[in-house]
């Protein structure tokens, strides 16, 4: 189950992510559009509306694709928004992109409809180790304070392999159960998942592609764990957070 992908405008792409994902064997694609085919980091609420409704055409299309609504809390409706397409659309998740980091209040009353939904919410994270221009980018000290002010919350802080300081970020959620990483990404460090199970344990390891499908899978399968681990990640730890909506 990979529980971090993306769709984009042009079907072909989408139609080849699927093909490959059935040719790997992968039952679910947790799918919100991919920001960079938006105009933006903030984008309106017209085209958030929009996006996910494609989202959705594809979940009636293809029975892998499960949607995750994207949000912008700085949207007025972002609430009403993510209230529909749960409830009305089926989706099983919320993403949360670079509009504003998660350790701002205003993302509140978002993480509290995910959670009377019981959902996960998937959170792009980085710990740069560079000089970077992206200030409303969530670090893992911001998954952290969203983690304590939510404590029911399902937390996916996304792609630890996705560029900047993996290492650091696994250890800043160590002692917050609620918090589990997925290991998508273009980063090919050696050691990933292996120190991702030896902190966290392999209960809170997700597979995950973030459209990276080939890195992702040399990572998970070359990975030095324990064949139960393997199956943990891979699938069983995904259908226990979406519970009885896997």
């Amino acid at each position: 189950m990979d529980v971090h992908t993306h769709c984009y405008p042009d079907m072909n792409i989408n139609e080849e992510m699927i093909r490959l994902s059935r040719m790997l064997g992968i039952e679910q694609l947790w799918v919100s559009y991919h920001p960079y085919a938006m105009s933006g980091f903030k984008p309106s609420s017209e085209e958030v509306w929009r996006v996910n409704e494609f989202v959705y055409g594809l979940s009636r299309r293809f029975k892998e694709v499960r949607g995750f609504v994207h949000v912008n809390p700085l949207n007025q409706d972002a609430v009403k928004m993510t209230e529909f397409f749960i409830r009305e659309r089926g989706f099983i998740g919320v993403k949360l992109y670079r509009a504003v980091r998660v350790s701002k209040r205003i993302v509140d009353p978002v993480i509290e409809v995910a959670v009377e939904n019981n959902i996960p919410i998937l959170v792009h994270t980085a710990h740069r180790l560079y000089p970077t221009s992206r200030p409303n980018e969530s670090e893992p000290d911001d998954i952290r304070s969203l983690a304590l002010r939510f404590p029911r919350a399902k937390i996916i802080m996304a792609h630890i392999t996705g560029g900047g300081d993996w290492e650091y970020a696994i250890s800043r959620i160590r002692d917050l159960p609620n918090v589990y990483v997925d290991i998508g990404g273009s980063v090919t460090d050696y050691g990933s998942v292996e120190e991702a199970v030896k902190v966290l344990s392999d209960d809170r390891v997700l597979f995950a592609t973030d459209t990276l499908i080939s890195a992702a899978v040399a990572r998970i399968m070359n990975a030095e764990i324990s064949e139960e681990s393997r199956v943990k990640i891979l699938r069983l730890n995904a259908m226990r957070l979406l519970g009885e909506q896997a």
